[in-house]
Protein backbone atom coordinates (compact mmCIF):
# COMPACT_ATOMS: atom_id res chain seq x y z
CA UNK A 1 0.00 0.00 0.00
CA UNK A 2 1.28 3.71 -0.86
CA UNK A 3 1.99 6.04 2.10
CA UNK A 4 0.79 9.41 1.90
CA UNK A 5 4.45 10.11 2.47
CA UNK A 6 5.72 8.33 -0.08
CA UNK A 7 3.38 10.23 -2.38
CA UNK A 8 4.31 13.70 -1.56
CA UNK A 9 7.70 14.38 0.80
CA UNK A 10 8.11 17.76 1.47
CA UNK A 11 11.69 19.08 2.37
CA UNK A 12 12.65 19.12 6.45
CA UNK A 13 15.31 21.23 7.53
CA UNK A 14 17.13 19.93 10.09
CA UNK A 15 18.53 22.88 12.35
CA UNK A 16 21.39 22.29 14.89
CA UNK A 17 23.12 24.81 16.63
CA UNK A 18 26.44 24.09 17.63
CA UNK A 19 29.46 24.99 19.62
CA UNK A 20 32.65 22.63 20.07
CA UNK A 21 30.23 20.06 19.44
CA UNK A 22 33.58 17.72 18.07
CA UNK A 23 32.19 14.67 20.73
CA UNK A 24 28.34 14.50 19.91
CA UNK A 25 28.25 15.92 16.72
CA UNK A 26 29.02 12.48 14.34
CA UNK A 27 26.64 10.62 16.31
CA UNK A 28 23.95 13.53 16.01
CA UNK A 29 24.42 13.76 12.17
CA UNK A 30 24.68 9.97 11.38
CA UNK A 31 21.09 9.81 13.17
CA UNK A 32 19.98 12.40 10.67
CA UNK A 33 21.14 11.29 7.01
CA UNK A 34 20.01 7.38 8.81
CA UNK A 35 16.47 8.78 8.71
CA UNK A 36 13.75 6.71 6.50
CA UNK A 37 12.74 9.56 5.22
CA UNK A 38 15.22 11.22 2.72
CA UNK A 39 13.74 14.61 1.79
CA UNK A 40 15.91 16.45 4.45
CA UNK A 41 18.45 18.94 4.79
CA UNK A 42 21.48 19.88 7.59
CA UNK A 43 21.32 23.41 8.60
CA UNK A 44 23.96 24.16 11.41
CA UNK A 45 24.77 27.35 12.84
CA UNK A 46 28.17 27.54 14.77
CA UNK A 47 29.00 29.93 17.58
CA UNK A 48 32.79 29.87 16.79
CA UNK A 49 33.66 26.71 17.40
CA UNK A 50 37.65 25.86 17.71
CA UNK A 51 37.41 21.85 17.37
CA UNK A 52 36.22 19.61 14.59
CA UNK A 53 32.84 20.58 14.62
CA UNK A 54 32.78 22.38 11.52
CA UNK A 55 34.81 19.44 10.17
CA UNK A 56 32.74 16.82 11.10
CA UNK A 57 29.21 18.83 9.67
CA UNK A 58 31.18 19.29 5.99
CA UNK A 59 31.36 15.89 6.35
CA UNK A 60 27.92 15.70 6.05
CA UNK A 61 27.12 17.98 3.58
CA UNK A 62 25.46 20.19 5.71
CA UNK A 63 25.33 23.88 5.15
CA UNK A 64 26.79 26.18 7.63
CA UNK A 65 26.30 29.72 9.38
CA UNK A 66 27.05 31.94 12.17
CA UNK A 67 25.64 33.21 15.08
CA UNK A 68 26.95 34.62 18.24
CA UNK A 69 23.47 33.35 20.50
CA UNK A 70 21.82 30.71 21.06
CA UNK A 71 18.34 32.54 20.52
CA UNK A 72 20.30 34.14 17.18
CA UNK A 73 21.17 30.75 16.08
CA UNK A 74 17.75 29.56 16.09
CA UNK A 75 16.37 32.19 14.45
CA UNK A 76 19.06 32.09 11.52
CA UNK A 77 18.87 28.61 11.09
CA UNK A 78 15.06 28.87 10.09
CA UNK A 79 15.91 31.89 7.86
CA UNK A 80 18.30 30.08 5.89
CA UNK A 81 16.43 27.10 6.00
CA UNK A 82 14.47 26.31 2.64
CA UNK A 83 12.01 23.41 4.12
CA UNK A 84 8.22 23.90 4.68
CA UNK A 85 9.18 21.93 8.18
CA UNK A 86 12.08 22.83 10.82
CA UNK A 87 13.37 20.13 12.70
CA UNK A 88 15.47 21.76 15.99
CA UNK A 89 17.80 19.18 16.98
CA UNK A 90 20.89 19.90 19.78
CA UNK A 91 23.97 18.34 19.04
CA UNK A 92 24.25 16.18 21.79
CA UNK A 93 21.22 14.36 20.83
CA UNK A 94 20.09 11.37 18.92
CA UNK A 95 16.84 10.70 17.24
CA UNK A 96 14.95 7.54 16.28
CA UNK A 97 15.45 6.88 12.16
CA UNK A 98 11.39 6.80 11.62
CA UNK A 99 11.41 10.14 13.50
CA UNK A 100 10.88 12.49 10.63
CA UNK A 101 8.94 10.00 8.98
CA UNK A 102 5.94 10.03 11.51
CA UNK A 103 6.41 14.11 11.97
CA UNK A 104 5.55 14.92 8.37
CA UNK A 105 2.84 12.40 8.01
CA UNK A 106 1.43 13.83 11.90
CA UNK A 107 1.33 16.69 10.21
CA UNK A 108 0.33 16.64 6.45
CA UNK A 109 -2.37 14.00 7.37
CA UNK A 110 -3.90 16.23 10.52
CA UNK A 111 -3.02 19.66 9.77
CA UNK A 112 -0.63 19.51 13.21
CA UNK A 113 1.61 23.05 13.28
CA UNK A 114 4.07 21.48 15.59
CA UNK A 115 5.13 18.50 17.23
CA UNK A 116 6.37 17.37 20.66
CA UNK A 117 8.93 14.19 20.81
CA UNK A 118 9.12 12.18 23.55
CA UNK A 119 13.11 12.90 24.92
CA UNK A 120 14.83 10.35 26.96
CA UNK A 121 18.08 10.14 28.06
CA UNK A 122 21.30 8.59 26.19
CA UNK A 123 22.89 6.48 29.52
CA UNK A 124 26.32 5.87 28.19
CA UNK A 125 28.67 4.69 31.62
CA UNK A 126 25.78 4.12 34.04
CA UNK A 127 26.93 6.67 36.29
CA UNK A 128 24.50 7.28 38.92
CA UNK A 129 24.03 11.10 37.94
CA UNK A 130 22.97 9.95 34.21
CA UNK A 131 20.30 7.17 35.89
CA UNK A 132 19.11 10.10 38.08
CA UNK A 133 18.76 12.24 35.04
CA UNK A 134 17.30 9.99 33.13
CA UNK A 135 14.77 9.45 35.55
CA UNK A 136 14.01 13.19 35.80
CA UNK A 137 13.89 12.88 31.83
CA UNK A 138 11.16 9.77 31.61
CA UNK A 139 9.36 12.01 34.77
CA UNK A 140 9.37 15.15 32.65
CA UNK A 141 7.45 13.55 28.99
CA UNK A 142 5.52 10.80 30.74
CA UNK A 143 2.94 12.82 31.49
CA UNK A 144 2.85 14.35 28.06
CA UNK A 145 2.43 17.79 29.54
CA UNK A 146 3.39 20.16 27.09
CA UNK A 147 1.68 23.41 28.73
CA UNK A 148 4.13 26.37 27.56
CA UNK A 149 4.57 27.84 30.98
CA UNK A 150 3.65 24.77 33.28
CA UNK A 151 4.50 21.95 31.80
CA UNK A 152 7.77 20.21 31.14
CA UNK A 153 7.86 19.10 27.27
CA UNK A 154 8.53 21.27 24.11
CA UNK A 155 7.69 20.56 20.68
CA UNK A 156 10.95 20.36 18.12
CA UNK A 157 9.20 19.58 14.75
CA UNK A 158 7.38 23.05 13.66
CA UNK A 159 6.06 24.43 10.05
CA UNK A 160 8.64 26.99 8.86
CA UNK A 161 6.02 29.68 8.42
CA UNK A 162 4.91 29.28 12.01
CA UNK A 163 8.45 29.87 13.56
CA UNK A 164 8.89 33.24 10.93
CA UNK A 165 5.50 34.78 11.93
CA UNK A 166 6.72 34.53 16.04
CA UNK A 167 8.19 37.08 18.02
CA UNK A 168 11.71 36.18 18.20
CA UNK A 169 13.58 36.32 21.93
CA UNK A 170 17.09 37.55 21.26
CA UNK A 171 20.54 37.62 22.44
CA UNK A 172 19.67 34.32 24.62
CA UNK A 173 21.51 31.55 25.74
CA UNK A 174 19.34 29.65 27.74
CA UNK A 175 15.36 29.18 27.86
CA UNK A 176 15.12 30.45 24.13
CA UNK A 177 13.34 27.48 23.07
CA UNK A 178 10.53 27.89 25.86
CA UNK A 179 9.93 31.10 25.16
CA UNK A 180 10.04 30.18 20.96
CA UNK A 181 6.84 27.79 22.23
CA UNK A 182 5.40 30.00 24.11
CA UNK A 183 4.93 32.58 21.19
CA UNK A 184 3.63 29.65 18.89
CA UNK A 185 1.23 29.06 21.16
CA UNK A 186 -0.03 32.90 21.48
CA UNK A 187 -0.25 32.61 17.63
CA UNK A 188 -2.90 29.90 17.93
CA UNK A 189 -0.65 26.88 16.63
CA UNK A 190 -2.18 23.30 16.51
CA UNK A 191 0.42 21.17 18.92
CA UNK A 192 0.08 17.29 19.54
CA UNK A 193 2.49 15.00 21.82
CA UNK A 194 3.80 11.94 19.72
CA UNK A 195 5.62 9.04 21.20
CA UNK A 196 8.57 9.65 18.86
CA UNK A 197 12.08 9.48 20.09
CA UNK A 198 15.23 11.82 20.63
CA UNK A 199 17.75 10.53 22.98
CA UNK A 200 19.71 13.35 24.91
CA UNK A 201 23.67 12.74 26.16
CA UNK A 202 23.51 13.89 29.78
CA UNK A 203 26.53 14.89 32.35
CA UNK A 204 27.73 11.62 33.18
CA UNK A 205 28.88 13.21 36.76
CA UNK A 206 28.63 15.32 39.15
CA UNK A 207 31.44 17.24 38.38
CA UNK A 208 30.13 18.01 34.60
CA UNK A 209 26.53 18.36 36.03
CA UNK A 210 27.74 21.01 38.24
CA UNK A 211 29.71 23.17 35.09
CA UNK A 212 26.37 22.87 32.80
CA UNK A 213 24.54 24.15 35.69
CA UNK A 214 26.85 27.51 36.17
CA UNK A 215 26.87 27.77 32.30
CA UNK A 216 23.06 28.04 32.67
CA UNK A 217 23.19 30.26 35.23
CA UNK A 218 25.60 32.91 34.26
CA UNK A 219 23.40 33.37 30.90
CA UNK A 220 19.61 33.01 32.84
CA UNK A 221 19.67 36.89 33.99
CA UNK A 222 19.14 37.79 29.95
CA UNK A 223 16.34 35.27 29.64
CA UNK A 224 14.34 36.63 32.82
CA UNK A 225 14.27 40.10 31.61
CA UNK A 226 12.37 38.56 28.11
CA UNK A 227 9.68 36.74 29.92
CA UNK A 228 9.94 36.63 33.87
CA UNK A 229 6.64 34.23 34.72
CA UNK A 230 7.42 32.05 32.29
CA UNK A 231 11.30 31.64 32.97
CA UNK A 232 10.64 31.24 36.69
CA UNK A 233 7.63 28.97 36.00
CA UNK A 234 10.39 26.54 34.30
CA UNK A 235 12.89 27.05 36.82
CA UNK A 236 10.43 25.85 39.43
CA UNK A 237 10.17 22.07 39.99
CA UNK A 238 7.92 20.58 37.53
CA UNK A 239 4.51 19.77 38.23
CA UNK A 240 5.11 16.03 37.44
CA UNK A 241 6.76 16.02 40.31
CA UNK A 242 3.88 16.20 42.90
CA UNK A 243 2.37 13.13 41.04
CA UNK A 244 1.71 9.77 41.77
CA UNK A 245 3.97 8.41 38.57
CA UNK A 246 7.25 10.15 40.57
CA UNK A 247 7.33 8.04 43.15
CA UNK A 248 7.91 5.13 40.46
CA UNK A 249 11.47 4.80 41.72
CA UNK A 250 11.84 6.12 45.27
CA UNK A 251 15.75 6.35 45.59
CA UNK A 252 15.98 8.05 41.85
CA UNK A 253 12.84 10.31 43.30
CA UNK A 254 14.92 11.25 46.30
CA UNK A 255 18.03 11.54 44.56
CA UNK A 256 16.54 14.06 42.12
CA UNK A 257 15.70 16.52 44.72
CA UNK A 258 19.31 16.80 45.70
CA UNK A 259 20.19 16.82 42.40
CA UNK A 260 18.38 19.87 42.23
CA UNK A 261 19.51 21.84 45.09
CA UNK A 262 22.63 21.13 43.65
CA UNK A 263 21.62 22.27 40.14
CA UNK A 264 20.10 25.20 42.17
CA UNK A 265 22.96 26.00 43.86
CA UNK A 266 25.28 26.20 40.66
CA UNK A 267 23.15 28.14 38.69
CA UNK A 268 23.10 30.13 41.50
CA UNK A 269 26.88 30.97 41.20
CA UNK A 270 26.86 30.87 37.29
CA UNK A 271 24.05 34.45 37.66
CA UNK A 272 26.40 36.15 40.66
CA UNK A 273 29.30 35.73 37.93
CA UNK A 274 27.12 36.92 35.71
CA UNK A 275 25.76 40.05 37.59
CA UNK A 276 29.76 40.90 38.49
CA UNK A 277 30.91 40.78 35.20
CA UNK A 278 27.76 42.74 33.52
CA UNK A 279 27.96 45.34 36.52
CA UNK A 280 31.96 45.22 35.31
CA UNK A 281 31.32 46.07 31.92
CA UNK A 282 29.07 48.98 32.62
CA UNK A 283 31.52 50.53 34.10
CA UNK A 284 34.21 50.35 31.35
CA UNK A 285 31.49 52.12 28.92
Amino acid sequence: MTTYIENKEPLVSVNIPTYNSGKTLDECLRSVVSQAYRNIEIVIVDSYSYDRTLEIALNYGARIYFADTLSEARKLGVEKSLGKYVFFVDSDQVITADAIAKCVYKCEGEGYDAITLFEQSLVKKGTFTERVIAYDKWLLHSQRDDHPIYGSAIPRFFKADVLRRIKWPRGLCVQEHNLIYYEVVKMGAKVTFMNVFIYHREPSSLAQFIRKFYRYGFYYLPALRENKKLVLAHSMPRRVYFSKRALTKPSLFAALFLLYLIKGFAASLGALAYSLWNKKKMKLQ
